[in-house]
């Protein structure tokens, strides 16, 4: 079951890293259309990736700080980012396996229903 966990848990950290870096890129490469254009208009792959961006950021960004971005060197913005994937692919994996967790923790018992 440690290793399922395991593996859930490294996928979900590269889907949720790549996910967030192209919402990123797409969002802000997107966007630079408006300097050039007062009348434009986002469409709806750019409002749908600034949105992503948005929640898949969450909590990393709430912790970044105007301050931190002066004074701090991107490594550590880099690694906040590389940790906050680490937390939604612990989450995921968690979520994703409860079913299984559950099960597992029911025929350990010998029918004590509980999920710790």
């Amino acid at each position: 079951m440690k290793k399922r966990i395991i593996i859930t848990t490294l996928v979900m950290i590269g889907i949720h890293f790549v996910l967030t870096i192209s919402s990123v890129v797409i969002a802000f490469g997107s966007g630079t259309e408006a300097f050039d254009n007062p009348n434009y208009e986002p469409s709806v792959i750019e409002r749908v990736a600034v949105q992503l961006s948005g929640i898949l950021m969450q909590p990393g960004m709430s912790l970044w700080t105007p301050w931190m971005s002066k004074n701090m060197p991107n490594v550590v913005e880099w690694g906040l980012c590389v940790i906050n994937s680490l937390l939604w692919g612990i989450v995921l994996a968690f979520v994703l396996n409860v079913p299984a967790l559950v099960k597992g923790k029911r025929s350990d018992n010998n029918g004590v229903h509980s999920i710790f």
